[in-house]
């Protein structure tokens, strides 16, 4: 999810170059999570530093997304200066944070729980990033990735499935039908 800060300097075109070219990794198959921009102080100090808040803290997705900070940094010269958190520490925490002094760029959830914060004016639209990007995704994703006033506010960087399971008797027994 990419979600940027009110209160907060603008975005640098280095934030926005990483979410572009996380976004066009995640549309060759990297299977990246959801990013945002804050505005937060990293890009400040040194336009070629962009920092991360991530939530990814188990050693298997960790070292997934540092071989696509790695590959970013290779490509664009940028570094992503990542600041891991606890996953369940960084959910609990995420209102206080957003509010505080945020990461440039930092992990999260789409749909409803990104909207949330875009409401709250905790996140600023992003729509230049979709303009080069959107191509690459499917109109499900473009959605999950929009706020309530129809601007972008998230980039998806993974995905994985959901599954629903029914018992048939149950259904024929009270005239369910299958969505």
């Amino acid at each position: 999810m990419h979600l940027h800060f009110p209160g907060h300097s603008a975005p640098t075109p280095s934030r926005r170059t990483l979410l572009r070219g996380i976004g066009g990794a995640a549309a060759l198959g990297a299977g990246i999570p959801l990013l945002s921009a804050c505005g937060g102080s990293g890009s400040a100090a040194d336009p070629k530093t962009v920092s991360v808040g991530s939530n990814a803290s188990d050693a298997v997705p960790k070292k997934a997304f540092a071989d696509i900070y790695t590959a970013f940094k290779k490509q664009s010269g940028v570094t992503a200066d990542v600041n891991t958190k606890d996953h369940n520490t960084f959910q609990e925490q995420i209102n206080s944070y957003l509010q505080g002094t945020p990461d440039d760029v930092f992990n999260w959830f789409a749909g409803y729980r990104m909207q949330f914060f875009a409401s709250k004016k905790l996140a600023s639209p992003i729509d230049d990033v979709w303009d080069k990007i959107g191509g690459n995704f499917p109109d499900a994703m473009k959605a999950l990735s929009k706020g309530e006033d129809g601007k972008y506010y998230f980039v998806p960087l993974y995905t994985y499935p959901w599954a629903i399971f029914y018992r048939k008797s149950v259904f024929r027994q009270h005239g369910y039908e299958v969505p």
